[in-house]
């Protein structure tokens, strides 16, 4: 039985605003509401307390919400759970459907892409609300965009989020409303309005001179950071600064590192983001932080199975740097961050700014909040940090800022590298650096109060506020299932010497159980009991 517990989470000012202006486009009948907030602001609540509000009323029977990768997942069924929502992080295309333990499930945009019938399916079943979290990457995919259209034109509400504006380039982003290619958003809070209302903390950019030096088949090339260079050249220069091998990089880390000592001398669980061009260099880049550090660093890279696992714990230690290619440009919630180094060759603005956005979360119970990201000085990523620090001077000196102050290219791709197969970095070094400074800064107002336990069709509110999210004790309950089948399976095959692990399993199906990943909480409860008769 599903249990959706009381709303007793204080939103933001901002956050109650757009609640309020979602409620009143879905009450006039519109479906879609786009809200673009700065990376930090908290638009993971905001968007829950939606659902809760729309599960409260009765509104919508089910949740679902679509996430750029597998790590973010299972970071929104943990918010859900805080949030008195229980949501699927573990479903898969191949079951179908989903168990009545969950009022939904988080999935991925490549999840629903793959399979968008299974998805329209559970969609046209029941009254779903949609949440999709930053919204833009359906715009890196044209399938994408079909699927998730194909899968979720029927559900009643959809709500979608994103950390920075966006355009429309080739793929337009289904549920989105355009005006001359630009995106148009029902609510916008950004940078300025942040520093404001002291959500977010204010970042310093140190950023590195270089002189390098790089060979492309037979010709080398000498250059620093104020040339003028064509496009090719210029990404060459780049990534002979970012080359692990290279002197430039090992300086800018030595302060970067010197930088987080300093800050972990008052701030215990102060870490270090790095952010690479690739896994091999992601690797390397590892490898030298360890020789600087002294500390081996904990490196992420999407072809580990435990990726996420590793961000997670991460996250919850007092570790000192992490090593990442893409996996924490955006979405990833470590507030313990406060210092970054800008090591890849993405020079779109829109990744800079998520990656700018995981160091500006502000933390309540630390003083000093300044961060700080080391990055090249070159000419593209200095005129980003420029612009950024244009918002806080807005803010500060006129009081007043222009509306349509973002205006970026969402494209995450990175520039197509010139047709040169015999590239090869020679020499680097970093030279002077600059700073550049940046300063970031009655429904939903009020928790319902349940006098006493409301049951409505599957909906129960309760006061009472479980240890784990349900599909935490799930997962255990399939961990012990497993093990005890193990001694099943023994005592079953002891006479023939020969164990069939399967066989405990199979006897369950047979009378009238389901496979596993199909059962419900009470379903592997019972199956529990009955393995545990069978000893």
């Amino acid at each position: 039985m599903k249990l959706l517990r009381p709303w007793d989470l204080k939103l933001r000012d901002w956050q109650l605003e757009a609640a309020r202006k979602v409620k009143e486009k879905f009450d006039r009948g519109d479906k879609d509401f786009l809200c673009v907030a700065t990376p930090g602001a908290g638009k993971t609540i905001f968007a829950l307390r939606i659902a809760h509000y729309l599960l409260t009323k009765q509104l919508v029977e089910r949740v679902v919400v679509i996430c750029p990768t597998e790590h973010l997942k299972k970071q929104w069924a943990e918010n859900a759970f805080i949030s008195g929502i229980d949501i699927d992080p573990e479903f898969e295309n191949s079951k179908e459907k989903e168990t009545d333990d969950f009022f939904g499930a988080s999935l991925t945009y490549a999840q629903v892409g793959r399979e968008p019938r299974v998805h329209k399916r559970n969609c046209d079943k029941k009254k779903t609300f949609v949440i999709f979290d930053e919204i833009h990457h359906l715009g890196d995919e044209l399938s994408w965009g079909d699927a998730i259209r194909k899968a979720f034109e029927n559900s009643l509400y959809r709500l979608s989020i994103s950390g920075t504006p966006f355009r429309r380039d080739n793929n337009p982003i289904p549920f989105v409303n355009y005006i001359n290619s630009q995106s148009v958003a029902d609510y916008v809070y950004g940078y300025t309005e942040a520093l404001f209302d002291k959500v977010c903390r204010p970042v310093y950019f140190p950023a590195y001179q270089g002189e390098m030096e790089w060979r492309v088949k037979e010709k080398i090339y000498k250059s620093t950071f104020d040339d003028n260079l064509d496009r090719g050249h210029a990404s060459e220069r780049l990534r002979t600064a970012l080359d692990a091998d290279g002197k430039w990089l090992r300086t800018v880390l030595i302060d970067a590192d010197k930088k987080l000592g300093e800050m972990r001398s008052k701030q215990q669980d102060a870490g270090g983001l790095l952010i690479t061009i690739d896994q091999k260099h992601a690797r390397a880049c590892g490898k030298l932080l360890h020789e600087i550090s002294g500390k081996k660093p904990i490196v992420v890279v999407s072809d580990d199975p435990k990726a996420s696992k590793k961000i997670i714990e991460f996250n919850n230690s007092t570790e000192r740097w992490l090593v990442a290619v893409k996996m924490v440009s955006e979405g990833v919630d470590i507030p313990r961050l406060r210092v970054g180094v800008y090591a890849t060759n993405i020079k779109s603005e829109l990744f800079f700014r998520q990656a700018v956005g995981r160091f500006v979360r502000h933390q309540k119970e630390i003083n000093e909040q300044d961060a700080y990201i080391y990055m090249p000085k070159d000419i593209v990523l200095v005129e980003y940090a420029k612009e950024i620090e244009l918002e806080r001077d807005h803010f500060i000196n006129k009081k007043d800022y222009l509306k349509n102050i973002f205006d970026i290219d969402p494209s995450l791709k990175r520039d197509k590298e010139r047709e040169e197969t015999a590239f090869e970095a020679i020499h680097s070094v970093a030279t002077d650096k600059i700073q550049l400074e940046l300063d970031f800064g009655r429904e939903f107002l009020v928790p319902e109060k349940v006098e006493k336990k409301q049951k409505n069709k599957e909906v129960i509110i309760i006061h009472k506020q479980e240890d784990l999210p349900v599909y935490v004790q799930i997962e255990k309950l399939r961990s012990d299932i497993k093990a005890i089948a193990r001694d099943v399976a023994i005592k079953l095959n002891e006479s023939t010497g020969r164990v069939d692990w399967n066989l405990p399993h199979k006897k369950w199906i047979k009378i009238g159980g389901k496979p596993i990943e199909q059962e419900t909480m009470t379903e592997l409860l019972k199956r529990k009991s009955w393995l545990l008769e069978q000893i």
